[in-house]
């Protein structure tokens, strides 16, 4: 297995490719694009993205922990393949920043997200379910599309937030915050009219 610890990687373009068997431990990528590329056991721990893009990520027995994302766009990202299913429950993530992130299209299922904080991400198209958002920041997020399934939004902050529309009855969503006029798109999703 070939180990990079502490390097920096600056420009990298991967395209139609698979990196196997490494470990990135510590590293920093800044303005690399990853596309249409296949990551087969590796692991990427403690590692800083800034101005990255990645998409058609194709995921096999590869693990992500603690990673820190700025200005990233990330899209059709299963963050939940990227855990072993143990680490998951015991509330590891495999990132601990994502900071004015586009993260579209995106899956988010099982993740203790608890005190979470999204704010100023496009989450856009995206699927949270079964997940601890439990006073998480989606402030200033935009979420188009996003989906939300069985998830625990206690006093989760959606205040600045575009777009968003859940079902209050799917998730548990006491003492969340919201601000109008967005917050009216939850009446719409308990099937209320609203008129003018």
């Amino acid at each position: 297995m070939k180990e990079y610890i502490g390097e920096e990687f600056q420009e990298l373009i991967l395209e139609d490719q698979s990196v196997e068997k490494c470990v990135f431990e510590d590293c920093i990528f800044e303005n690399c694009k990853f596309q249409e590329l296949l990551l087969k056991g590796c692991l990427f721990s403690g590692c800083v993205f800034i101005k990255c893009r990645f998409s058609g990520l194709h995921i096999k027995n590869t693990e992500a922990l603690g990673n820190t994302f700025r200005a990233c766009s990330l899209t059709g990202v299963n963050w939940s393949d990227l855990l072993e299913e143990k680490k998951r429950e015991m509330g590891f993530l495999p990132f601990d920043l994502l900071e004015r992130c586009t993260v579209r299209h995106s899956v988010f299922y099982r993740l203790n997200l608890r005190k979470f904080d999204f704010t100023g991400c496009d989450l856009a198209g995206s699927y949270f379910d079964e997940c601890d958002l439990s006073e998480s920041s989606f402030r200033e997020t935009l979420l188009k599309g996003s989906s939300f399934s069985q998830n625990n939004l206690s006093a989760a902050d959606f205040r600045g937030a575009a777009d968003y529309c859940f079902s209050l009855t799917n998730n548990r969503a006491q003492k969340a915050k919201f601000s109008l006029p967005e917050a009216v798109n939850l009446l719409a999703a308990l099937g209320i009219v609203i008129e003018d």
